[in-house]
């Protein structure tokens, strides 16, 4: 069967959405530190905490876009997950050998062994959404669209808007609220979960069953959405800093409702766009989970602390530098190892095939 032509507009947006990730990561006081860095209350500072709240959606996006372009699906083959993980191993391998090589690490067996360990949070989560994904779409078949619609709503009440609320008593009171939250006995996890994972599937999946009425939506009033729902992020973050609260702010956590609203407007308006099939973005865009994997390695080596306590433009400037070219540097390790791994895994999966298949119920295969 003939693959799918993608379409450029939501390449574009999954492209733009790593560049987001790469953006927060500049941030992240643990992998590029310029949040460490910056001088509190300077431009510089609310501009870094302005765009935390603007690109925090982006590992959202993902899993919302596959919600809308797996929802159909009755069968999946288990060899993109398979891919996938090899591709996390080889990638953690090769970047602890580099560090071997350029003598920032020292030779271990144990560590070799280690580094090929797949423990990717995206990885396991998403894969483990992927191959679900046609037992998920066999249930949602069977809902009307009221149904369904009633069925996402439930889902934010009980898995977005509520465990948030008790992260934020949590913060509040000064410590971790334990078994008050619907996500698990000790919280949210921060979005950082399979519930909220889930979730944004199923949003995708209403998103796409609903695209007619989605459409009546004005632009402009999605745009209001958005400038509203980031403002209120930026707001909320700057509350958390008041309050102390540094390990993972309420603000920013995934499964905050405001995070997932911002991740639909965006993927509603990405939507709109009429592209056609522009081979450059499409092209660029396969490199997006490549990128995922070796941004924060090669971010950690940038020297940030300087441009985040300089001028505000200059530093605007060294963002989007970073961001792009990080991402080209990324794409190019991509390009070369699909070149080597493509033809292996075409050749194993032309000889082996591993599906998941829901097929049609009895009653409905005999028209009963």
């Amino acid at each position: 069967m003939a693959k799918r032509e993608r379409q450029s507009n939501i390449e574009l947006l999954r492209i733009l959405a790593i560049i987001g990730v790469i953006v927060l990561h500049y941030n992240n006081p643990g992998v590029g530190g310029g949040m460490s860095f910056v001088r509190q209350g300077s431009v510089n500072y609310y501009i870094l905490y302005i765009l935390q709240a603007v690109f925090d959606c982006g590992v959202n996006l993902f899993i919302l876009i596959s919600g809308y372009f797996l929802c159909r699906t009755k069968k999946v083959s288990l060899w993109k997950p398979i891919e996938l993980t090899v591709q996390v191993m080889l990638f953690s391998e090769g970047v602890y050998l580099a560090q071997v090589i350029a003598k920032q690490s020292a030779l271990s067996v144990k560590t070799m062994f280690t580094s090929m360990i797949p423990a990717n949070y995206f990885l396991i989560l998403y894969c483990a959404v992927y191959i679900l994904a046609p037992f998920i779409n066999a249930l949602i078949d069977r809902l009307n669209d009221r149904n369904l619609r009633t069925l996402v709503v439930i889902g934010i009440v009980l898995f977005s808007v509520y465990p948030t609320i008790v992260d934020v008593l949590g913060e509040i009171d000064g410590e971790e609220i334990i078994g008050l939250s619907t996500i698990g006995k000790y919280g949210s996890q921060w979005g950082y979960s399979l519930v909220n994972f889930l979730l944004m599937y199923l949003i995708g999946a209403y998103l796409f069953r609903s695209n007619g009425g989605i459409k009546e939506w004005k632009t402009v009033s999605l745009l209001g959405i958005f400038v509203l729902s980031a403002a209120a992020v930026f707001g909320w973050s700057m509350l958390n800093v008041k309050f102390g609260y540094f390990k993972e702010p309420s603000a920013w956590e995934y499964c905050n409702p405001l995070i997932i609203l911002i991740a639909v407007v965006v993927f509603v308006l990405f939507g709109r766009l009429s592209l056609g099939t522009n081979k450059v973005i499409n092209k660029l865009a396969e490199g997006v989970f490549s990128v995922f994997l070796l941004h924060s390695v090669l971010l950690k080596h940038i020297p940030i602390e300087r441009f985040v306590q300089g001028n505000v433009f200059v530093m605007l400037l060294h963002i989007a530098a970073c961001a792009v070219g990080l991402y080209l540097a990324c794409w190019c390790v991509h390009m070369v190892y699909h070149f080597i791994t493509d033809p292996i895994f075409a050749k194993l999966s032309a000889g082996h095939k591993l599906e998941i298949r829901v097929d049609e119920p009895a009653a409905a295969a005999d028209g009963q």
